[in-house]
């Protein structure tokens, strides 16, 4: 059965079978991404870093809808927890409502800012870089609303304890891009050769398509609870609350964004091979993340229904078991990527200057990860919880209170060393910060 009966089955069984579709689908992602570089490093050094600076950009935006779905998380999750199903059902809509419109008016947004967005980060020391960077942020920005839709699709399935749904929506999605990815890029047979501009036109065929299946599902006669038309009229009440839990989660998401938008400047500072470098450090560290954020997800979804149920003891059961795996796995992990930092980044690009530039990203990085991943285990806690307050101003502190001052020193002084030091000393600062949040805030007190 691909929904989890939370408050009925044994926390360490809910935890995994929660957790393994949203590793999958979410290493799939970066999988894709890895496939994406692959093939966009074909074309050249170059063409490679356009989606690497305008990435941050681009999921600034897209951070506005996680962050409403993670108000999605707490609110549904807490109704599933209480079995009240109409208002789960009321909650989604509303839900839809908000992170809809808000899809269309980002995309408007980022599309009449283009020209100074992209000059703004790639700046005048590397105008080469613009023209691919301008191409591939137009076409993906044009596709936002499609994801806001599958994002709050797939976290209102998670919420209710059905996290498979999310991983088939992604497989579907990336395995078109990946179809589409050469195809479009190099214009094999009856296709264009579109460069970087593939990439992300490749992106948006997927997306449609998983969006299209979602939306079908919550209006059909399978879906576990049946979103209705009705559902979708406004409710002031709703909206204030998806609001007063969602803006925080979204600003924290969108100011953190922007803030690795503002490192990408820095890390520009330094050349193409170092923004490669960095680019695939990113890639492939988000991959070994991808079990941190599976355990993370399980525990939003498992600690917002056990609180929507008044049982606090199996919140923080959750919590503490979660934590337990996640360091032991990602442990193991990262000396996997310290050991084979050379082989992993020619994977990508066999320049020289890049090997070696990335060799000294994964020696750097790699130590700070067990600790730093673990901080999404207590952040996600907080998100179950409804907290989202408290998650803003861990993620704001991590970017603009720690990492980018350390880095606007340490870049003029260490050189591009001084961004991976920055990185580290802000990974594990914010951990310590966001476990006292948990440990000592009002985090048991409901939402609805």
């Amino acid at each position: 059965m691909a929904r989890v009966d939370v408050l009925n089955e044994r926390i360490e069984y809910s935890i995994f079978h929660l957790a393994w579709p949203l590793i999958i689908s979410n290493s799939f992602q970066t999988i894709y991404n890895i496939v994406d570089s692959y093939f966009l490093g074909k074309l050249g050094p170059i063409q490679f870093s356009a989606s690497t600076v305008t990435w941050p950009v681009i999921f600034t935006f897209i951070s506005l809808a996680m962050g409403f779905s993670q108000a999605g998380i707490a609110i549904v999750s807490q109704y599933a927890g209480k079995k009240d199903v109409l208002g789960v059902r009321k909650s989604s809509g509303q839900l839809y409502l908000v992170t809809i419109i808000t899809g269309l008016l980002s995309t408007v947004l980022g599309l009449a800012f283009t020209k100074p967005i992209i000059y703004g980060i790639v700046g005048s020391k590397n105008p080469q870089v613009i023209p691919y960077a301008i191409s591939y942020y137009v076409v993906d920005i044009i596709g936002l609303p499609l994801v806001f839709i599958l994002n709050t699709t797939t976290s209102i399935m998670r919420a209710i304890g059905d996290s498979q749904f999310g991983m088939r929506m992604i497989l579907y999605m990336n395995v078109i891009n990946m179809i589409f990815d050469p195809l479009l890029i190099f214009g094999i047979g009856p296709f264009p050769r579109l460069g970087v501009a593939g990439a992300a036109w490749a992106s948006n065929i997927g997306r449609l398509v998983a969006a299209a299946i979602s939306v079908n599902h919550v209006f059909s006669e399978r879906a576990v609870v049946r979103i209705e038309r009705n559902d979708f009229k406004p409710e002031w009440r709703m909206i204030s609350l998806i609001l007063k839990l969602g803006l925080p989660s979204a600003i924290g998401m969108s100011v953190t964004s922007a803030g690795f938008a503002v490192i990408m400047k820095y890390v520009a500072m330094f050349g193409p091979a170092v923004i490669s470098a960095y680019g695939i450090g990113n890639r492939v560290t988000n991959l070994v993340s991808m079990i941190s954020f599976g355990l993370a997800g399980a525990v939003s979804t498992m600690v917002g229904q056990f609180i929507g149920a008044r049982r606090f003891e199996d919140a923080e059961r959750t919590v503490r078991t979660a934590f337990f795996w996640n360091v032991i796995i990602i442990g193991f992990l990262s000396i996997l990527t310290f050991a084979y930092a050379k082989q992993v980044t020619k994977f990508f690009i066999n320049d020289p200057e890049v090997i070696k530039m990335g060799d000294i990203f994964f020696k750097y990085i790699s130590f700070s990860m067990p600790i730093f991943t673990s901080y999404m285990i207590y952040n996600n806690a907080l998100v179950g919880a409804g907290k989202t307050v408290l998650t803003m101003i861990g993620d704001i502190l991590r970017l603009w209170g720690i990492r980018i001052p350390i880095i606007a020193v340490l870049a003029t002084t260490m050189g591009f060393k001084g961004i991976f030091v920055g990185m580290i000393i802000s990974n594990l600062i914010v951990f310590f910060v966001t476990y006292a949040f948990f440990r000592f805030s009002n985090w048991k007190k409901a939402v609805v």
